[in-house]
C-alpha cells in the first residue's frame, strides 16, 4: 500500500498495542517501524531496473525479518526505557504486530510480496484491494486522530482508536468478498471463450473496489475485460 496509509495503520496499530504505556510514543513508534519495510527503495539507485523490481518487497516484508527485526527492537527500546516503561513483551508486541500488518496489508495488493525470502522469492498476491484506497485509509487516520483528544490512559481514546481499526478491518474484509465475487464472474465468462483461458487475474482499479479489471491469457493472446459491481449484468465484453 500506499507510504501514507502504512505509516498510518503502524501508527493506529502502535497505538492499540502499548498506548497505555508508552503515551505518544506508541504511535510515533508505531509509524516509524509502519515505514520501515517500505525504506528498502533506497536501494534502488545501486539496483538495475530488473533488480530494483525484484528486491522491493523481498528482505524487509520478509517473515524473517520479522522474526529478527522484532526482538532486537525491543530490547533496545526496553534496554533504554526507565523502568517503569512498557516491557520487553509489550515493545515486541508493538514492533512485531505493525511489521505483520504492514506485510499482510501488501499481501491484499497485485505487486507481490516475497514473505518468504531468502528460502523462496514467491510472490504473495491476493488482488483485493488497489495500492491506493481512500475508503480503506480514511477510517482509519480518522479514528486515530480523533483519539489524540484524549490522555494515553483515558478509554475513550482506545475505544476510538479501535473503531478506526474496525471499520478499515471491515472494508478489508469486504474487498475479500468483492475479489471472489469479481473472480466468479469473470470465470464463468472466461468459459464461454475459446480458445479457453490458461490462467487470469483480477485486479481493482484504482482508488476504489467498485470497478474491476480481468486479465486473461489464452494460446492465442491476452483478453482485457471490465466489470463493475453496478453493472446490471454478468457479461463482460473481452478485448
Amino acid at each position: 500500500m500506499d507510504t501514507i496509509t502504512q505509516i498510518t495503520l503502524g501508527a493506529a496499530v502502535g497505538e492499540a498495542t502499548a498506548g497505555r504505556e508508552a503515551s505518544n510514543k506508541a504511535p510515533l513508534w508505531g509509524a516509524a517501524f509502519g515505514l520501515l519495510p517500505d525504506l528498502d527503495v533506497f536501494a534502488n539507485p545501486f539496483l538495475t531496473e530488473a533488480q530494483a523490481l525484484t528486491f522491493h518487497r523481498s528482505l524487509t516484508h520478509s517473515l524473517l525479518f520479522i522474526a529478527v527485526v522484532t526482538p532486537l527492537a525491543a530490547y533496545l527500546f526496553r534496554r533504554f526505557s526507565s523502568d517503569d516503561g512498557p516491557s520487553f513483551w509489550r515493545w515486541a508486541g508493538l514492533v512485531g504486530a505493525v511489521l505483520a500488518t504492514h506485510v499482510g496489508l501488501d499481501c491484499l495488493t497485485t505487486y507481490g510480496t516475497q514473505v518468504f525470502w531468502p528460502f523462496s522469492n514467491y510472490p504473495v498476491i491476493y488482488g483485493t484491494i488497489f495500492i491506493i484506497d481512500p475508503l480503506y485509509t480514511i477510517p482509519l487516520a480518522a479514528g486515530l486522530l480523533v483519539s489524540f483528544r484524549w490522555g494515553s490512559t483515558a478509554q475513550m481514546r482506545r475505544w476510538a482508536n479501535y473503531a478506526g481499526l474496525a471499520l478499515s478491518s471491515a472494508y478489508l474484509l469486504l474487498t475479500v468478498v468483492n475479489k471472489q465475487y469479481i473472480d466468479h464472474v469473470f470465470a464463468q465468462n472466461l468459459a464461454q471463450k475459446q480458445p479457453a483461458a490458461e490462467r487470469f487475474l483480477s485486479t481493482p482499479s484504482p482508488f476504489n473496489n467498485v470497478l474491476w479489471r480481468g486479465i486473461a491469457e489464452t494460446e492465442d493472446g491476452f483478453y482485457v475485460g471490465d466489470y463493475s459491481l453496478l453493472d446490471p449484468d454478468r457479461s463482460i465484453a473481452f478485448r
